[in-house]
């Protein structure tokens, strides 16, 4: 039997690489990037996976050869470029999920996972976080996934899934914007032997480890049917901001590493929970482990 075909969307980004990476062991695998990079190209040749430029801001202009099992759309704009410019960011995720819709309609792929956000919720404050939940974001970054998720609603063979704060190691050094992302500045910072968190470390984040949402795609790329076709992606229990940078710390050992913390603070100021009955149903067990990923990543930096 021929192998599977995946195009992923911003396949060439933190997460996306390395889902390819894992995707590629049993597959054909084509990514995309907004921009090219000497590290993304020679990260794609040496993992044998198809690179080529994709621009959301000319979606029309995007096309492909033949058909896919399935598309994995991670190309959406990041929190950064939705407050910086919110209809800009809004119009170009729904260019890019209506592209996803069409090719879906033509039978030029078998099926969609779609990654949406877990601040499609809003700002913090809730106990626990389930999908029948209202989605009320009040950041233009959650207000731009919400729209891509209104517009999949009625695909069959669209699922959605609205991942919390996915972390680990990355697959090249070309990060992007996202080299400022929490997990990957503390991993970097713990390499120099002195680690500073900008806020006080008293606020909460739902860490999910990049092996079990890679898991979670597979589970999805492999599932028959299911009446369900949205989910949240995450570890469930809500981690301390100063517990996460201590567990980095101790991840750098034997280097002994200062920390400090700064006097900031956010929403989430209180444990929270994220319901992932709905995934794990499914059978989706999440054993990634978060000193892993903080131990690997350390020495990505190193």
């Amino acid at each position: 039997m021929a192998e599977p075909r995946y195009l992923i969307l911003g396949g060439a980004g933190y997460f996306g690489a390395r889902l390819a990476q894992a995707l590629r062991a049993d597959s054909a695998v084509t990514v995309t990037a907004r921009r090219a990079s000497v590290a993304r190209t020679d990260w794609a040749q040496k993992s044998g996976i198809s690179l080529v430029a994709y621009d959301s801001n000319d979606a029309a202009g995007f096309d492909f050869e033949g058909e896919f099992d399935a598309i994995i759309n991670l190309a959406m704009p990041g929190a950064a470029e939705a407050g910086a410019d919110a209809e800009a960011a809004r119009t170009r995720g729904l260019a890019t999920a209506q592209l996803c819709q069409r090719w879906l309609k033509e039978g030029r792929a078998g099926r969609l996972v779609h990654f949406s956000t877990f601040h499609v919720y809003g700002a913090g404050g809730r106990e626990t976080y389930d999908e029948a939940d209202l989605a009320a974001p009040t950041h233009p970054y959650g207000q731009a996934h919400l729209a891509c998720e209104q517009l999949l609603a009625d695909e069959s063979r669209a699922f959605v899934l609205r991942p919390s704060n996915m972390v680990g190691c990355p697959a090249h050094a070309d990060l992007g914007d996202q080299a400022k992302l929490l997990f990957l500045d503390l991993c970097r910072q713990a390499v120099s032997g002195e680690m500073r968190l900008g806020n006080d470390g008293l606020s909460y984040r739902d860490f999910l480890p990049f092996e079990d949402a890679i898991q979670a795609v597979r589970l999805l790329l492999k599932l028959e049917s299911s009446d369900e076709r949205l989910f949240n992606l995450a570890q469930g229990t809500a981690t301390r901001l100063d517990e996460a940078a201590r567990l980095i710390q101790a991840a750098a050992l034997p280097q002994s590493v200062r920390m400090s913390f700064g006097n900031g603070s956010d929403a989430f100021r209180a444990p929270f929970c994220v319901n992932t009955t709905r995934l794990q149903k499914l059978g989706w067990k999440p054993l990634g482990s978060l000193e892993a990923e903080a131990r690997n990543t350390i020495r990505f930096f190193t």
